[in-house]
């Protein structure tokens, strides 16, 4: 059987093919019916693109090279040029991209085929059997040619699009930084149906190559030996001379050195490097020349002081109509110092050393995470803050609130840990009442986060009842649960009452309850409630449960009464 390919067949057509068998033959015990399909596939000349490349098989980096991009036939087409480390597409055996298996791949077959010759009375037609070959086994191939190229940086260039009429072609100039080994260069195309690929591998050599070694990070007036690598790849290469040049660096010693090759390789020169006193960015250029070949090498290292902040606070009170005047002798080391003036109708409370502490990344666990925001919710209401201070706390405020979802488990509530799949009490009181106030203070919350946790605390705080586990600190951790939901307007006022009936309620679960029944509107009630009460804490730090302290209980107190 014969038939004319058409264009509306690509990429594939199938052969449906049934064998049928008299129904009285004995020669043979084949089935009476026989049925298979295969696919034929159809390719259309005119979907097909041919890019072609010419560059050298082998080119220089830190020097222009070029590309040179056509199509075999001469077809029109637009396209891109890719330049990547053969290293980089080795690790996950990267193909160069083929756009028209891609859009022109194989179809399946959409027709479903039956017959009733299984049911014809005395005919047996017999089950089809099938062998199948699962798919995918094409990335488990050996690699057969791992790179062996000794590597300075990994490269990635990307080029285009770019466009060519029909029998045209494109040259493109290109330069590739400090680098040696291969890269393989890529051309992906497309015009209108019609798509194509094509690539090169390319060694990129050059007679002398150096590279030196630094550590990320220094202290001020540290000493480190800086070793540099020295490759020579061609015979005619025996004397070279080695330079370190250093910006705000020390060079002790000679910054030069001579190396002798007897043949092609790599050999190590050393050099004595000291910081200055001071912090910055240092940079070092190593210069390498034999003859007329040269080669550099630039790096940059940052010095910076490892010691934690010191603050020298000073404090005086100014009487009406008199003058203040003090010396002032910086402290530290230059480049990492600053002062401020802080004046204030209230005994000071020394913000402004405080301000580098506080406006930082939230990171941690749920209460390091809340407590590294929470405060700085407040600080414009207590300092004036510059522009750049202001977008960090808004920064640090919103990258907070998206990492405090991690921490919801699938109760509603919110782990110590992000990942953990139990919820911890005071850490949802505590973030929580955080997330009431950020929303208050304008910022949007994650979907579904805050409405989560307040049915979390909602059936945490009309199931609450005190036992063994929770009967110190327990009576707290239920006293501010109810804290957040009445400052959130939404009062569990049975629990209140429970709570508040509780013969061993502690001293500072009266002074949260009172808070709570406040801010539901109780005030007659709140105000009996601490009616009495001491408000002397004695010192002392809770690593654990309500990670409470003397400190924490005192704000708590004064929270209450304003």
């Amino acid at each position: 059987y014969k038939f004319k390919a058409e264009k509306d067949m690509a990429p594939n057509v199938f052969a449906n093919v049934t064998l049928l068998q008299p129904h009285a033959q004995t020669v043979n015990d084949l089935p009476l019916r026989m049925y298979g399909a295969i696919p034929i596939s159809v390719e259309d000349p005119q979907t097909i693109l041919k890019p072609t490349i010419k560059m050298l098989d082998k080119i220089k980096p830190e020097t222009e090279n070029t590309i040179t991009v056509g199509e075999q036939n001469g077809k029109a087409m637009t396209y891109t040029i890719a330049l990547v480390d053969e290293g980089l597409l080795d690790l996950t055996r990267f193909k160069t991209p083929d756009p028209h298996s891609a859009f022109y791949a194989r179809e399946g077959l959409g027709v479903k085929t039956w017959d009733l010759f299984d049911y014809v009375l005395g005919a047996w037609g017999g089950n089809l059997e099938r062998i199948l070959s699962i798919g995918g086994d094409g990335s488990i191939n050996k690699n057969l040619n791992p790179a062996k190229a000794n590597r300075f940086k990994a490269v990635v260039k990307f080029m285009g699009p770019y466009t060519i009429g029909k029998g045209e072609s494109k040259t493109h100039k290109f330069k590739l930084p400090q680098y040696i080994g291969a890269v393989r260069a890529m051309v992906v195309a497309g015009q209108d149906a019609a798509y194509g690929f094509a690539e090169k591998s390319v060694q990129v050599k050059k007679p002398l190559m150096v590279l030196a070694t630094l550590p990320r990070v220094i202290g001020p007036g540290e000493s480190f030996t800086l070793p540099v690598t020295v490759f020579a790849t061609e015979n005619n290469l025996k004397n070279v001379s080695v330079q370190l040049q250093a910006n705000n660096l020390i060079v002790q010693g000679t910054n030069k050195q001579q190396l002798y090759y007897q043949k092609t390789g790599e050999q190590m020169a050393y050099f004595e490097v000291k910081a200055p006193d001071k912090v910055g960015i240092a940079k070092v250029k190593v210069v390498a020349q034999s003859g007329g070949e040269r080669t550099e090498y630039d790096v940059e290292m940052d010095i910076r002081n490892p010691n934690p902040y010191v603050t020298n606070v000073v404090s005086a009170t100014v009487q009406p109509h008199t003058k203040w005047a003090v010396n002032y002798l910086p402290i530290g080391m230059a480049g990492t110092n600053s002062g401020s003036l802080e004046v204030s109708s209230i005994p000071a409370i020394n913000l402004g050393k405080r301000l580098s502490y506080l406006i930082q990344y939230p990171h941690g666990c749920i209460e390091q995470t809340t407590s590294g925001i929470f405060p700085q919710l407040y600080l414009d209401r207590l300092s004036p803050l510059n522009e750049q201070q202001k977008a960090k706390t808004e920064s640090n405020i919103k990258a907070g609130i998206n990492r405090i979802k991690g921490f919801q488990t699938t109760d509603g509530g919110l782990s110590y840990w992000p990942g953990e799949g139990s919820s911890d009490e005071w850490g949802s009181n505590y973030a929580g009442h955080f997330l009431v106030e950020a929303q208050n203070a304008g910022y949007s919350l994650p979907v579904g986060l805050l409405d989560e946790l307040l049915r979390y605390q909602k059936t945490k705080a009309a199931n609450w009842a005190p036992n063994s586990n929770n009967f110190y600190g327990g009576d707290l951790s239920q006293a501010y649960r109810l804290y957040m939901l009445a400052f959130a307007k939404k009062p569990e006022m049975a629990a209140m009452n429970r709570l508040k009936a509780f013969e061993y309620l502690s001293v500072a679960a009266k002074w949260r309850l009172a808070a709570a029944y406040k801010l539901a509107g109780q005030n007659n009630v709140a105000q009996n409630m601490i009616s009495g009460l001491d408000t002397a804490i004695q010192p002392y730090k809770q690593l654990g449960g309500t990670y409470g302290s003397d400190i924490r209980d005192d704000a708590m107190i004064l929270e209450t009464l304003t």
